[in-house]
């Protein structure tokens, strides 16, 4: 919610991990210890990940001309292989260019429900900087057992691991391949080698059958405000250079208690100076339990919303790292339990922020372009509640929408990727809405209203299977 900048609906990032979403560059990969990576329990699928076997297993093209594939037997640079394969094309302009690596029998070896890993150690010969990706799929960039994908691009001649965890949630069929997205236009020479993609025991969530070990109660008289003792008015500010048109206020006529046990919060169009001495057109509240509720890592939280939909709405339901006042953002990790964007009134959406690995303070994220980051409900957000929630620890990032797992990220690939994982510290609570000011028109109907049920919170895993 922090840093996200949005134009007309979309996210503009400087992630690593979308093929809608430009390179930025990639740091060389480095290890960590706070992680634990997943366990392979089954055989590699790839059939030529080494180019053993010359380009047996191998094809593709390009739009901007003819790819060539050569076999080579001497990989420099590189400790773990010693043959991998060339992919080059001298030059040209086009929309597309893949590479495939066939599987042994992709249709009966996946397994939905069950968690995979793909990866390669990719190496742009020239340094260009241009995107690499991978993924799962067959020439048509269809038989996609995983909407996950993972991409990346390189200012040098080193080699990097491209690698992704991910669960299997679609039958894949016979043509499905290990699919390498390549640059499109202009001259390129990529090896790749170890490519593999294999059935792996990844850290997910336990499930436990206990009662919520605590939680956050909206109790009260109709009109009132919520109790201090959980929260704090984030009052002022228009946000951290999103755009934003709302002053945030301490007012019951911008969140209160609804009689039934719920929170209400609700953004206006008014005229008011806010705290920070700025005159603005809307006002709103945004809500935190910073030093006052902390959630565990290894906690699952949860609550029941209906948020606002419609042009000026940018509701949100999400976590900040305790640390946040020392460390500073994005070090102290961000998680986006829900994000809805007035102007796709059915989708929500998700997001994981993070540091880099060189630098802490270098934003990068797992945002609404990743797959499971933008589910879409097929009705409108404030049609009715749903529930919303997070399992967050050292290894794992899953989120959920009415107990369904919609995205899941793992900190060995993050840290494969060059990413810092801080969702090993606790976390707190923030609720707002938001006014965006580039959807928010002189039409736009308001008040938008966000309604928002006890918050619970499990110790330990989740409360269902």
């Amino acid at each position: 919610m922090i840093a996200a900048r949005i134009v007309a609906g979309t996210v503009l990032v400087t992630t690593m991990v979308s093929l809608s979403t430009p390179a930025q560059g990639h740091p060389q990969q480095r290890r960590t210890t706070a992680t634990t990576a997943a366990a392979t329990t089954g055989a590699d699928l790839v059939v030529n990940g080494t180019g053993a076997l010359g380009t047996v297993g191998w094809s593709g093209g390009s739009e901007a001309g003819a790819l060539s594939f050569q076999s080579i037997s001497s990989v420099t640079g590189f400790s773990v292989a010693t043959q991998g394969m060339q992919i080059s094309r001298p030059g040209g302009t086009g929309s597309w260019a893949m590479a495939l690596a066939a599987l042994r029998s992709p249709e009966t070896m996946f397994t939905v429900g069950k968690t995979y890993r793909m990866q390669a150690w990719v190496r742009d010969m020239k340094g260009s900087g241009a995107e690499v990706g991978m993924l799962l799929a067959n020439g048509n960039y269809g038989h996609r057992p995983t909407e996950v994908s993972v991409s990346a691009g390189y200012r040098d001649s080193d080699w990097h691991l491209l690698s992704r965890t991910f669960v299997c949630t679609t039958a894949a069929s016979s043509d499905t391949a290990l699919y390498f997205d390549l640059p499109r236009s202009g001259a390129f020479t990529v090896q790749i080698t170890r490519a593999s993609v294999q059935q792996v025991d990844a850290p997910l969530p336990a499930t436990v059958t206990t009662a919520p070990t605590s939680a956050i109660t909206f109790a009260g008289s109709a009109g009132r405000t919520p109790s201090t003792q959980a929260w704090n008015f984030e009052t002022g500010g228009n946000g951290w250079g999103n755009g934003e048109l709302q002053t945030y206020t301490a007012r019951s006529a911008n969140a209160q208690l609804d009689g039934n046990g719920r929170l209400r919060i609700i953004a206006r169009r008014e005229t008011l100076t806010g705290a920070d001495g700025i005159t603005r057109g809307f006002t709103s509240a945004r809500l935190s339990t910073r030093n006052k509720v902390a959630i565990a890592p290894g906690s699952y939280v949860e609550t029941s919303i209906t948020a606002p939909t419609g042009d000026g709405a940018w509701p949100a339901f999400w976590l900040l790292g305790t640390n946040i006042g020392s460390v500073g953002w994005p070090a102290s990790g961000e998680l986006d339990i829900l994000e809805g964007w007035g102007t796709r009134p059915t989708v929500a959406f998700s997001a994981v922020h993070m540091g880099s690995l060189a630098d802490p303070n270098a934003h990068v994220q797992y945002g609404w372009g990743e797959a499971g980051g933008t589910t879409d409900l097929g009705q409108p957000l404030d049609a009715k509640a749903h529930l919303y929630g997070a399992y967050f620890d050292a290894n794992v990032v899953r989120f959920y929408i009415d107990r369904k797992p919609t995205m899941t990220i793992w900190a060995q690939d993050a840290a494969n990727a060059g990413r810092a994982w801080p969702f090993g510290s606790p976390q707190y609570i923030v609720l707002n809405i938001a006014v965006p000011g580039e959807t928010a028109t002189t039409t736009a109907t308001f008040p938008k209203v966000m309604t928002v049920g006890t918050i619970s919170t499990w110790k330990g895993g989740v409360p269902f299977a």
